[in-house]
């Protein structure tokens, strides 16, 4: 939507400055103290009866100038009537303050002609083509009235109708004619007229329609009133056409501009969740219906936490204009305002109140890489160091940092600020029971208690190792006789059997 509004108003702008742009340049066009800069020592409207003669001072040297003379008694078309690539006369001068400008000159001589015109000058060696233009009468006929924008500024501006009453200033030059006729005030000798259509893109959707105003001129100064009770027209985008009259109907060039009418406020529904766990996403979507195309709102966040502490968003928390998303980090009842404000001023309060659950803590103790459970029995060598270890418990992001763990020892507490626990840390020489508390920053607890048993390790006695090797050395000795004795056995017996062989052979 925002895209689509800054498209219109720049395109707006742009159509008004081609088309007009010839009565926009003034002598004191020159609105900020930015270069280059050319002023004319002539107001707009002045009269001429036939030599044009003008002169001014410049911030910038003109030795790239074009000075030209255009007829814009016409409003559709204009016609050039003479142009020059320089100026009759520059001369620099210096300022007390030591900076230098230049006073310059130049004459038209068109006896033969009577129009409205513009006397432009342009800036030829800058990169953008810079103009600054004078509007005259010349001769005694075909002088129209001319609308001139205040400013380029309010050129480009928005016009907003809400239930107030909507002023439009505008200077106006007026032919020398009417002025020699009597002083002009109030709404004598001037005609005006505005109409609007339905533009939420900028571009006009269907046909111009007039709308009543209340004008009042004064010094070339002409102010028009919108009264809000007078224009029924829709909440919208439209576009402003207005251009004056003279009573002998000579008519102005037309101004345009961007006009909002927005008199009520935008309709806007919440969407959300009520509750969420500690560290989990909160997000929240606007839906804002104004009424009408092309409309712009801003929409202004707050968030309220749970600790009463009031704060504003950041930009990496709004995802869309209508969307914002941050992390609930505390438990406890999130407050989120929306503050709705459209291009009239009205403005829409919402609130929505989300719950955040804490996530208790998981304790995960271990011994030796296994997990110990409430209330079992844990062995150990009462010679061995050993270490209880609590550090894979986990908990929410924002919590895991601050949790607190306590350890006990038969009920008595032994130390805390630590997730594991030594057996040098335990000084007593008769305990049983080991208790570790685990508590968040929200007061949320968890604890293990389990049993511990120190088994005793049997040491040999010297006298015992003696006796063992002893015994070794009996059976090693006993052995090796009985395999001496049953070698001697064995021979005797083969010596017997061979003799009696032989015998037997002799018979």
């Amino acid at each position: 939507m925002f895209r689509a509004n800054s498209i219109s108003v720049g395109l707006v702008g742009i159509l008004s400055m081609l088309m007009f742009a010839p009565f926009v340049l003034n002598s004191s066009s020159a609105e900020t103290n930015a270069s280059p800069s050319i002023e004319f020592d002539q107001d707009n409207g002045i009269h001429f009866h036939d030599v044009i003669n003008v002169s001014g001072s410049s911030t910038v040297p003109l030795i790239s100038v074009e000075i030209s003379l255009w007829n814009v008694t016409a409003d559709v078309q204009y016609e050039l009537l003479n142009s020059s690539s320089s100026l009759l006369s520059v001369t620099p001068y210096e300022s007390e303050l030591g900076v230098t400008y230049w006073v310059w000159n130049h004459e038209f001589n068109h006896t033969s002609e009577s129009c409205t015109c513009l006397v432009r000058i342009s800036l030829l060696e800058q990169t953008d083509l810079d103009s600054f233009g004078l509007t005259v009468y010349l001769g005694t006929t075909n002088h129209r009235p001319v609308l001139m924008y205040e400013s380029v500024s309010d050129q480009m501006s928005q016009i907003i109708l809400t239930t107030i009453d909507t002023t439009l200033q505008y200077d106006v030059l007026l032919p020398p004619a009417v002025l020699s006729s009597g002083t002009i005030s109030g709404d004598q000798d001037i005609l005006t007229s505005l109409s609007v259509c339905p533009a939420p893109f900028g571009v006009c959707t269907d046909n111009y329609t007039p709308v009543p105003v209340v004008h009042e001129l004064e010094d070339g100064n002409l102010v028009i009133t919108m009264e809000t009770v007078s224009i029924n027209l829709p909440d919208g985008l439209y576009l402003i056409d207005f251009y004056v009259q003279t009573m002998n109907l000579k008519g102005s060039n037309s101004l345009t501009q961007y006009f909002v009418v927005d008199r009520y406020s935008p309709n806007v529904t919440l969407s959300s969740i009520s509750e969420v766990q500690e560290s989990e996403t909160i997000t929240v979507d606007l839906d804002v219906d104004d009424g009408y195309q092309g409309s712009v709102y801003t929409i202004t966040w707050t968030i309220i936490e749970p600790d009463g502490e009031l704060r504003a968003v950041s930009s990496s928390e709004i995802l869309a204009d209508n969307r914002l998303s941050f992390t609930a980090d505390e438990q406890g009842v999130y407050q989120i305002i929306g503050l709705i404000r459209d291009m009239g001023g009205n403005f829409v309060n919402v609130q929505h109140n989300v719950s955040v659950v804490n996530v208790e803590p998981e304790l995960d103790l271990r011994f030796d890489g296994f997990k110990i459970s409430n209330n079992q029995t844990i062995t150990v060598k009462s010679s061995d160091e050993w270490c209880f270890s609590a550090n894979l418990t986990t908990d929410t992001i924002n919590d895991i940092d601050s949790l607190e763990y306590n350890w006990f020892v038969d009920g008595k507490s032994l130390l805390s600020g630590r997730s594991y626990l030594l057996s040098s840390d335990i000084q007593a020489d008769e305990w049983e029971q080991i208790t570790l508390l685990l508590t968040d920053n929200n007061g949320a607890s968890t604890s293990i208690s389990f049993t511990v048993e120190e088994q005793e390790v049997q040491v040999d006695s010297p006298l015992q190792s003696i006796t063992i090797w002893t015994s070794i050395l009996l059976l090693l000795i006993l052995s090796f006789i009985i395999l001496i004795r049953r070698k001697v056995l064995a021979t005797k017996e083969s010596d017997f059997v061979r003799w009696s062989d032989a015998k037997v052979s002799e018979d």
